[in-house]
C-alpha cells in the first residue's frame, strides 16, 4: 500500500499500524523516520539515516574513524537534528622520496689553436642524481605543504667542458704556409688573409724587388719603413728578404696600426 502511495521508506525508518490488519477493522499507519544527516568525508558526501543523538554516536554506529588530525565540525557532542551537515577533514602527514636532477656545470677553456668564433665540446655533460625525502601533508587527499626531511647526492654530475676557439683562422695552402699560420698565432691575426696579401703583394716570391726595387720581400717593404717597423717586432738588423722577419713583421704591423700601409688588406681581411 505504501508503494502504491508513492512513499519512500528507508531501512532505518520505523512504521507503526494500529489495530493490526488482520482484524479486519481498518488500522492506522504512522510512519517514524529516521534523521537524514549529511556526512562529507574528505570531500566524500554520504547521506545516513539514524536514530542516534549526537555527532559521535553516529560516527561510532558507521564505524567512522578520526586518526591523527583529522577533524570534524561540528564537535563529537553536537545533538543531531534532521538535514544535518557533518563535514570530517583528514589530514595525512606522509614521508615521500623522490630522485631529482642535479644539473653539471658548463666549464668554458679557451683555446688559441681553436679559430675564434668556432666551440667544440671536450667532454660531454652528464646530471647527477640526489635522493630527497620530504614530508608531506595532505588536506582531504590533496597537499598543502612539503618539508624535505633529507637529502643524498646517489649520482655525481659530471661537467660539461665546452672550448671556445680565440685563435686565429689558420691557411692550409700556399709557400711558407707553417711560418705564416704561427706568426697568425702569435698576433692573432687571419692567416688566411696574411697569406692573400703576401700572395698579391709579391706572389709569394722572397726577393722580389731585388736589388734595385723601391719595394721589396714577400710583402713590399721600402727599406726606410723596414728598418724601423722591424726593429719594433723584434727583428731589427735582419735582412728586408728574409722571409720569416717579413712575414712575422708584417703581422706585427697590421695589428698595430698599420694596415693602412697595404691597401690591399682590406680585400684580404674579408677572406
Amino acid at each position: 500500500m505504501l508503494s502504491s502511495l508513492g512513499l519512500e521508506i528507508f531501512k532505518e525508518d520505523k512504521i507503526e499500524v494500529f489495530p493490526p490488519p488482520e482484524l479486519g477493522m481498518g488500522s492506522k499507519i504512522t510512519i517514524h523516520r529516521a534523521l537524514a544527516i549529511e556526512v562529507t568525508d574528505a570531500k566524500k558526501v554520504t547521506i545516513y539515516r539514524t536514530w542516534q543523538e549526537t555527532v559521535a554516536d553516529l560516527l561510532k554506529e558507521n564505524n567512522i574513524e578520526l586518526i591523527g588530525q583529522d577533524s570534524v565540525e561540528p564537535t563529537f557532542d553536537m545533538k543531531l537534528a534532521q538535514n544535518m551537515k557533518i563535514k570530517i577533514t583528514r589530514v595525512a602527514e606522509v614521508e615521500v622520496t623522490e630522485t631529482e636532477a642535479i644539473n653539471y656545470k658548463i666549464i668554458k677553456k679557451e683555446d688559441i689553436d681553436l679559430e675564434k668564433g668556432q666551440t667544440r665540446i671536450d667532454q660531454k655533460g652528464i646530471k647527477g642524481e640526489r635522493e630527497v625525502i620530504y614530508i608531506v601533508k595532505r588536506v582531504d587527499g590533496e597537499e598543502v605543504s612539503r618539508t624535505r626531511k633529507s637529502s643524498e647526492i646517489t649520482k655525481d654530475p659530471v661537467n660539461e667542458i665546452l672550448i671556445i676557439g680565440i685563435g686565429p683562422k689558420y691557411t692550409s695552402v700556399g709557400p711558407y704556409k707553417d711560418i705564416i699560420n704561427a706568426a697568425a698565432r702569435r698576433y692573432l691575426i687571419n692567416g688566411t688573409a696574411l697569406h692573400c696579401l703576401m700572395l698579391r703583394e709579391s706572389g709569394g716570391t722572397a726577393d722580389a724587388g731585388y736589388p734595385d726595387g723601391t719595394y721589396k720581400g714577400l710583402f713590399q717593404y721600402e727599406e726606410g719603413f723596414w728598418d724601423d717597423i722591424s726593429a719594433s717586432a723584434g727583428y731589427g738588423g735582419t735582412s728586408i728578404y728574409d722571409a720569416t722577419a717579413q712575414i712575422y713583421t708584417t703581422a706585427y704591423a697590421l695589428t698595430h696600426g698599420y694596415g693602412g700601409r697595404w691597401p690591399l688588406w682590406g680585400s684580404c681581411a674579408n677572406q
